[in-house]
């Protein structure tokens, strides 16, 4: 397909695909000419990727890390979720680890590298919870990570196994696409909850 076309399907201007092509999102397409190019199904998928992506509030950096570990993805399926988990914004990146959440992880049995950016986030939010007067007692953050253990089998049970790159899309997407859906259910369900109680 040409430019015109693959801006039309994608919903993404012609300003912002020559955009995401010199900022390395979109590799180019096939040469047809100097100023002419052909572009797959592939780079359609790709452009709908980063667009999701910067949609979600995901910088284009971290969005060009997201798409090169895309172009080169590990060998291993659980290195290849690492990877995608780990380009994606954490929050709270400058935090140290506490020792409350080395022990929560640790009383759950989960394996979790000591890298993992993840941690660096529970540990912020906890603390910006507290500041704000949201207790968060250990027993509620027990509670809360049993709950989301189901849904990360979920989401791990729905990445393909025969395709690692698209492993890796639906590692990316899901993950940033999906935690507003889990967010929306969350209250669903506590309006749910709260009227049986009343």
């Amino acid at each position: 397909m040409k430019m015109s076309e693959l801006s039309e399907r994608s919903g993404t201007t012609v300003a912002t695909l020559k955009y995401y092509l010199r900022e390395g999102l979109v590799p180019a397409g096939e040469s047809l000419g100097a100023t002419r190019a052909d572009y797959s199904e592939a780079h359609l998928q790709r452009v709908r990727l980063v667009r999701a992506l910067i949609d979600a509030g995901v910088s284009v950096a971290q969005s060009k890390r997201v798409v090169e570990t895309l172009d080169s993805p590990p060998t291993s399926r659980h290195d290849l979720l690492g990877k995608a988990q780990y380009a994606l914004p954490a929050s709270h990146p400058d935090v140290a680890v506490s020792a409350e959440v080395t022990d929560l992880v640790a009383g759950l049995g989960w394996q979790v590298s000591p890298d993992s950016p993840a941690l660096r986030s529970l540990t912020g939010a906890i603390a910006a919870a507290r500041s704000a007067g949201v207790p968060l007692e250990p027993e509620s953050l027990t509670g809360y990570a049993r709950a989301t253990e189901g849904i990360a089998a979920v989401d791990v049970a729905a990445v393909p196994r025969d395709d690692l790159t698209a492993a890796l899309h639906r590692v990316v997407a899901g993950t940033v696409l999906v935690d507003p859906v889990l967010a929306a259910l969350r209250r669903l369900a506590q309006e749910h909850v709260s009227s049986g109680s009343s």
